[in-house]
């Protein structure tokens, strides 16, 4: 199907933002149930830890695959559609069960269905504006995040009044009403270009991959991701049991960590496109962990919020400057290098969740030093990296 430059920018700078937080609302509302789950099912914050590592390891192991059919398959428009269902059925079987292993199990499957959105709909938004990568991945990312923000704020409300398992079956109507949207909206996405559907050169792709300042690159893409799941994982447990918040305030707590991210994620996006991509990354990712660090000495909601603010925006908003500080290193084959990325990110994310939910056993305040100190390490592994010589954005 053709479409107009003008019914492209609407796919793209809108569908897609949406379609990214439609599939990421169930996973942004299961920051805030963990805690609700924990009672209810009597948890311990290991076994908390667990269950957010089985999803990382799931959306690891999902990434790579549709990364490779991002950029083989001609219908991506049809497998994106197809993750919305995989999302929202795997999320009400999940909602149906109180046994452990069960729920973990399939929560694990739903992200790894909503996993599986992410290189395909971003290499066919990189394909589409490639000398603005920066800007169209955080305005992607913006999606997700809006999610996160939105979906704990929902949570922490609805807990006052109905289960865990009622509000995830309530969490599963985003994705629904998306699944129904893309049926339209599927033809309209563009199919990757032919030099992408023949032979896959993995020989060079692999190449490129194990360069020193690539492998740097995906190291902080690690630290970053560890990090990320440490203090989401872990936070809200923190806020209720240690700074004493309701499950109210704790979803406002944790939406305002949120909001800074995906408020900022297009304008930082837009600064790396402008202004080179690793002081953008170096100087939020250290920042933002040292904000991290000052949280656990916060006390009083004027002090909490406007710091959890700036920790989220400088946490958050320049993932799409790492991603596209990768993305450029590597050089071609958007989604599959963008499923490689998400695919070690993700999957060593789950150590950072194990790592936390340990530290959180004994003492929850560790979790968040944990997150801070991986954080600021992710930020100083790139420091060695030189500029790319092929795209001095690099």
């Amino acid at each position: 199907m053709q479409t107009s430059d003008n019914s492209k920018k609407w796919l793209y700078l809108l569908a897609f933002p949406i379609g990214h937080g439609a599939v990421d609302w169930g996973g942004g509302a299961l920051w805030l149930l963990a805690p609700a789950m924990a009672l209810s099912m009597d948890l311990s914050p290991f076994q908390v830890g667990v269950m957010f590592a089985a999803r990382q390891i799931a959306a690891g192991i999902a990434y790579l695959p549709a990364g490779v059919i991002g950029d083989r398959l001609s219908s991506r428009g049809v497998f994106l559609l197809s993750t919305f269902w995989w999302v929202s059925v795997t999320q009400l079987v999940a909602s149906s069960s109180e046994n452990y292993w069960i729920v973990l199990g399939f929560l694990a499957l739903a992200n790894a269905g909503a996993s599986a959105w992410h290189p395909v709909a971003m290499g066919a938004m990189t394909q589409w504006m490639p000398s603005r990568r920066g800007f169209v991945l955080g305005v992607h990312m913006m999606g997700g995040t809006v999610a996160e923000v939105a979906a704990p704020l929902m949570v922490g409300g609805l807990l006052m009044f109905l289960s865990w398992e009622q509000v995830l079956q309530i969490s599963t109507i985003p994705s629904i009403v998306m699944g129904l949207i893309f049926i339209r909206l599927a033809p309209m996405v563009i199919a990757p270009a032919k030099e992408l559907v023949s032979d896959m050169a993995m020989y060079d792709l692999i190449r490129l991959i194990m360069q020193p300042g690539t492998l740097l690159i995906l190291l902080m893409i690690i630290l970053h991701n560890m990090s990320i799941v440490a203090f989401m994982g872990m936070g809200p447990l923190y806020f209720q049991e240690v700074k004493g918040f309701s499950s109210g305030i704790t979803g406002l707590a944790f939406s305002l960590f949120l909001v800074g991210g995906a408020l900022a994620a297009p304008l930082v996006g837009h600064l790396s496109d402008r202004l080179g991509r690793k002081p953008i990354a170096i100087g939020g990712l250290v920042a933002g962990g040292i904000c991290a660090y000052l949280v656990i000495f916060a006390y009083g909601n004027l002090v909490i919020f406007p710091l959890l603010i700036i920790t989220g925006l400088l946490m958050l908003s320049n993932r799409s400057a790492i991603i596209a500080m990768a993305l450029e290193r590597i050089g071609y084959r958007e989604s599959t290098v963008l499923g490689i990325i998400s695919a070690l990110g993700e999957g060593f994310a789950a150590l950072g969740a194990i790592l936390a939910g340990i530290l959180a056993s004994t003492d929850l305040e560790s979790a968040i030093i944990l997150a801070a100190i991986l954080s600021i390490s992710a930020g100083l592994v790139v420091l060695p990296v030189r500029k790319n010589q092929s795209n001095s954005r690099a």
